[in-house]
């Protein structure tokens, strides 16, 4: 059976969200390497177009590392058949004749392409830090303390503390 709740928030986002009570920080995360997110050589041009859009956008914050360019490059991908699904299902209307049944009206495949790019598109933006809700409490990179600096502030309080 898998975990009950919602994802455990890594620690960056929970010290860009101003926690400040070191039990709730893990020092022990494993941090990927520095370096923003780098665009996958085999997207489609519709694809590098909304990737360079979301590094341009959030790729400074340092929220979205190099490890997770496999996971940008599935969520442009997803953009982009979700885009053009949708411009397809708009153009042919949400139903379409079934000739297998005399003729008779059926709902379109496509709202199935649709909704299922839509829902992978949210869950890889919430994944990223690409939504609002996502976003919710973030500071300014510029504002926040480098982790390590802000460990060892923490460190120090806690420690006063005894």
């Amino acid at each position: 059976m898998g975990r009950r709740g919602p994802a455990p928030m890594p620690t960056k986002l929970r010290l860009l969200r101003g926690e400040s009570r070191p039990s709730q920080i893990n020092r022990h995360e494993p941090e990927p390497l520095a370096g923003g997110p780098v665009m996958p050589d085999d997207l489609s041009p519709e694809a590098q177009a909304v990737c360079e859009r979301v590094i341009r956008e959030v790729g400074q914050t340092g929220v979205i590392r190099g490890a997770d360019s496999d996971v940008l490059a599935m969520y442009c991908e997803a953009v982009v058949r979700y885009r053009q699904a949708e411009a397809l299902l708009r153009q042919t209307g949400p139903l379409i004749v079934d000739r297998h049944h005399g003729g008779a009206p059926v709902k379109s495949p496509l709202h199935q392409i649709v909704r299922d790019n839509a829902v992978l598109v949210r869950a890889l933006a919430g994944e990223l830090g690409l939504t609002p809700a996502a976003r919710v409490g973030l500071r300014d990179a510029g504002d926040a303390a480098p982790v390590a600096s802000t460990l060892e502030a923490l460190r120090a309080r806690h420690a006063a503390r005894r």
